[in-house]
């Protein structure tokens, strides 16, 4: 401990000579006048009453401010501090100390006590031993005042170290990712691991432990090795199943790495039945006797023209369609999409549109492989598909193809389909119509869009486009077509919701989707799930119902939080034990790793809980800054340049909910980043955590599993926003979370401390408070509803929601309960009181 005033001219010299030799890690002199990145308690201000130039950092009576610093690959850690005291007496006392563990315990560097409180700095300097390539590594102010005039005044803070020159050791490292994703059962697939020592010692490897069927080492080339500095051995694992469903296991491999002994290598995998072709699949026994007003031959082969909105039932598979005698298999490509077609504006809130010609008004350029099993007619490529068009982006859904008398030798054929704005995620659903032959023989073809899910952007859009149709072999047709039929046969029972009045007696379906609730104009679609039964409603249009409600797009929005961002981070916390409590600004170089995010972790992000905002006030900074620097910007280094730096630290991590959609792309950035980190720089936090490990033993459909990304080379997924669902996703996910317990075939696929805080059932841990009677945990809102129930005790509800009017709701009897809407309400208790009488929810 040092006080002595004849410290301050030797400091001095120290505290310009080292930055000469050595790197700055950290220095704070509070000229900037604010204390971001500091975590404090009690009474602190950044003041110019006593300070080394205009501002220093006052704590008065018994106040602290702490700020971490990470000296990882830094060796020789020099840190410097000042401090000055104002009316102590008696026991009071000022100090400027260090921590090497996180704050658990402190070295006093300096103490002031009364006689040293005549505003005069004080300086020490301290070189710790343990401060050497040290992540846990802060610094303190604190004061122990017990009258009101007590100050302690911290200035200076000065942290320099020389990179490397550690003292020698091991760094294991691992690339290569045993995620197999789905293999067929009776077929292998192997991957390699590579381990090497990035560290200046010697690694040796132990014995690698056994795996277990449907695992196998194939090659273990590291097992009793030595790794020089840079040294690399590989291990090659063999996934090779032998019934469906889902299979875990991991190998531990025993190294000299004091903070990484054993490596563990997890290994994941997806046992699937060949895929096998139906060849007449879904055929047709109608007489082709249909009755045609709207969409005829005549209309569809004549020139083309804008003509006037149409019934969606004009685009339907009619009741007397006949079986097609014509096959579609090549690519359909539309001419004229930037002049055809006419536009009729609902709504437009930000004003896009206008009364002139624009982009918006019209279909993107169309060129698209499809491929015909018996009836159905599929795309090749599914998911969002990026373009050039500046506002649109593609969804093809799979449609049918069928024969009408009236069609003259025709086959006629309806597509599905959805505009994605481009970089957000509204979505229009339409329908295509063509006819066509064998020969490549092609009418023009009709759209239409008349419904959508977005809040600030509705119109109605339709035409007729002239068109080419290039037959021609695809060469993957069979898998396209046994993949469809597959994930068609996986799709869960649906029933009318009118049907839960028969199923279960007393039960008023009205109340699911109740109009009380959620104007029906501005309702997309809802459903029940309730014992293996989806039960569905909606689909209407302004232009009558959606005729292909399976294949209705909906987006996610917000919901993505949840089964993106915090989904991921509790599959992350299952694969590797401790990831949720990494700190951010150790993954995200934008974010640094000290400053306002070096002691963020996962969790606290997750929890929308950093301590970094602008305002506590409810929603309040989740406005125009973010649509214009978050939701607008193309790259990712925009997006995560705003979401690091734009809001100042306010109080500690985990204390203070604020929602920041950028909090969750900067979670994604980091949950990416960690697991290249343990997986290899090929490993992708949504394609493998959630699609591989998840959605595809599920059985989501591939609409479902596509991304949002920046359009740039990083590809970085959005993780708060940008998914987007068929209504059988969406009760399968709520399935996996509310009824399977987040297990797939029996395998917890969560950490199950963290989602059974999620779901609220651990009273001790329910997240911050964003209102009250509500709490957010781990990406899930949660509301209490004991009262509207008439329940003797709470009864915490956890739910998704999303942007504009979507939630999914997920009871404790069971039943989840979804809808999507844009007219901004979020209301759903009549639908859980109807529960409620379904299976009493109490407990």
């Amino acid at each position: 401990m040092l006080n002595a005033n004849s410290l301050r001219i030797g400091l001095l010299a120290l505290f310009t000579s080292t930055a000469v030799t050595a790197d700055i890690l950290f220095s704070e002199n509070f000229e900037d006048g604010d204390s971001a990145g500091w975590n404090t308690s009690g009474n602190v201000a950044v003041s110019g009453t006593q300070s080394i130039g205009n501002y220093s950092l006052r704590l008065k009576q018994t106040a602290s401010g702490a700020h971490s610093v990470n000296a990882t690959g830094y060796s020789d850690v020099q840190i410097t501090m000042r401090l000055a005291a104002t009316g102590l007496e008696g026991s009071d006392r000022c100090y400027a100390e260090y921590s090497l563990d996180a704050g658990t315990s402190w070295t006093q560097m300096l103490e002031l006590a009364d006689g040293q409180d005549d505003a005069t700095f004080y300086s020490a300097s301290a070189n710790p031993a343990g401060a050497d390539d040290n992540s846990n590594l802060q610094v303190r102010f604190r004061g122990t005042g017990n009258l009101l005039g007590d100050y302690c005044w911290g200035d200076e803070v000065m942290v320099t170290a020389t990179l490397g020159g550690l003292t020698p050791a091991p760094e294991i490292e691992l690339s290569g990712s045993g995620n197999f994703g789905s293999v067929n059962v009776g077929d292998s697939d192997q991957r390699q691991f590579i381990i090497s020592n990035s560290g200046n010692a010697n690694l040796v490897l132990g014995a690698l432990s056994s795996a277990t069927a449907p695992f196998s080492v194939q090659a273990d080339n590291c097992s009793g090795q030595t790794l020089a500095g840079a040294g690399s051995c590989s291990i090659s694992v063999v996934f090779s199943p032998t019934s469906t469903g889902y299979a875990g296991d991991s190998l531990s491999l025993s190294n000299n790495d004091a903070d990484e002994n054993p490596l563990t290598l997890a290994l994941t995998g997806t046992g699937t039945e060949p895929g096998t072709v139906v060849d007449n699949y879904d055929p047709l026994s109608g007489s082709g006797a249909v009755v045609r007003n709207e969409l005829s031959y005549a209309a569809l082969t004549g020139a083309p023209a804008n003509g006037s909105l149409v019934q969606m039932g004009a685009f339907a598979l009619p009741a007397e369609a006949a079986q097609p005698v014509h096959q579609f298999e090549g690519s359909l490509q539309l001419h004229n999409e930037s002049t055809s077609g006419a536009f009729d504006e609902i709504k437009d809130t930000f004003r896009y549109t206008g009364s002139g010609d624009t982009t918006r008004k019209h279909l993107p350029e169309f060129d698209y492989q499809f491929v015909q099993t018996g009836t159905h007619l599929v795309p090749v490529e599914r998911g969002t598909l990026a373009n050039s068009h500046p506002e649109w982006e593609y969804i093809l859904q799979p449609g049918r193809v069928w024969n009408e008398n009236g069609d003259n030798g025709f086959s006629r054929a309806a597509i599905p389909f959805a505009l994605h704005q481009k970089n957000a995620n509204c979505m229009h659903n339409g329908v295509m119509s063509l006819l066509f032959k064998n020969d490549g023989s092609v009418s023009n073809v009709a759209y239409q869009i008349s419904s959508e899910t977005c809040l600030y952007f509705k119109f109605d859009m339709w035409g007729t486009l002239a068109a080419s149709y290039t037959p021609q072999v695809i060469n993957n047709a069979d898998t396209v077509k046994a993949d469809y039929q597959t994930e068609v046969a996986a799709r869960l029972p649906t029933k009318p919701v009118a049907a839960l009045a028969q199923d279960f007696p007393g039960i008023d379906p009205s109340q699911f989707g109740s109009a009380a609730e959620t104007d029906p104009a501005h309702m997309t679609l809802f459903g029940v799930t309730y014992q293996g039964v989806n039960y569905v409603g909606g689909c209407a249009t302004r232009a009558g119902d959606y005729p292909y409600c399976d294949w209705l797009t909906v987006p996610s929005y917000s919901t993505a939080k949840t089964v993106f961002a915090g989904t991921a981070m509790m599959r992350l916390e299952k694969l590797y034990a401790g990831a949720s409590q990494q700190m951010i600004g150790d993954w995200v170089a934008d974010c640094g790793a000290t400053g306002t995010w070096g002691d963020v972790t996962f969790e606290h992000a997750s929890d929308m809980a950093t301590g970094n905002y602008g305002s506590a006030g409810y929603m309040t900074d989740e406005g125009r800054t973010h649509t214009n620097d978050l939701f607008l910007p193309e790259d990712h280094a925009s997006k995560i340049s705003y979401s690091c730096s734009y809001y100042d630290r306010k109080v500690a991590p985990g204390t203070q909910w604020v929602y920041h959609t950028s909090d969750t792309y900067v979670l994604g950035t980091a949950m990416n980043a960690f697991l290249k980190a343990q997986a290899g720089s090929n490993a992708d936090i949504f394609s493998d955590v959630i699609v591989n490990d998840l959605w595809k033993p599920l059985g989501v459909s591939p609409t479902a599993q596509v991304s949002r990304r920046t359009y740039d080379a990083v590809a970085q997924p959005f993780a708060g926003w940008g998914l987007v669902f068929q209504r059988d996703d969406v009760a399968k996910i709520a399935n996996f979370l509310n009824v399977a317990d987040g297990q797939i075939n029996g395998v917890a696929m969560l950490d199950n401390a963290m989602f059974d805080a999620a779901m609220q059932r651990n009273s001790a841990d329910r997240g911050p408070i964003p209102l009250a009677d509500y709490h957010y945990n781990n990406g899930f809102w949660a509301h209490e509803i004991s009262g509207d129930l008439n329940c003797s005790n709470p009864l915490w509800v956890p739910f998704m929601s999303g942007y504009g009017g979507i939630s999914v709701l997920l009871l404790p009897n069971g039943l989840s309960y979804y809808y999507f809407s844009d007219n901004d309400t979020y209301l759903w208790m009549k639908a859980a009181q109807e529960a409620h009488k379904l299976s009493p929810l109490c407990q």
